[in-house]
């Protein structure tokens, strides 16, 4: 802010802006974002491509998604592999569970319990209820 009343004891300067140095000091701050953000963005790109299997071998690809054993809490091997085509250990549970609600046997003995296959209990409670 100017003001028109001058003192003639104090010396004033005109109000002067150095424009070369700010926009030297703003090119500067665009040159360094733009450093920075070309690097963040090859670092995810490597990220990226060290963990997806496109453009490996096959060989590659299946070395990993074979089964790790506990991730993140979760029992990989229950799942099957990919790579050979194996069960994994919770489809062959549920195929074994799936057999044995298909079959007739003792579920107590002593107390007289028997299992009949889910499809006839299901046909008997039907009838049941009519």
């Amino acid at each position: 802010m100017t003001s028109h009343y001058r003192r003639p004891d104090v010396r004033q300067e005109e109000d002067h802006l150095p424009w070369r140095r700010i926009l030297a000091i703003a090119f500067a701050v665009i040159v360094i974002f733009a450093i920075l953000g070309a690097w963040s963005w090859m670092i995810l790109r490597g990220r990226e491509a060290a963990l997806r299997s496109v453009g490996r071998t096959a060989e590659h690809a299946r070395e990993g998604f074979e089964p790790r054993g506990v991730v993140s809490g979760v029992d990989q091997r229950i799942f099957r592999r990919k790579a050979t085509g194996e069960e994994g250990l919770g489809e062959v549970l549920n195929r074994r569970k799936r057999e044995e609600l298909g079959r007739f046997g003792w579920a107590d003995r002593e107390r007289g319990l028997v299992k009949i296959p889910i499809e006839d209990a299901m046909g008997l409670v039907v009838e049941e209820g009519r």
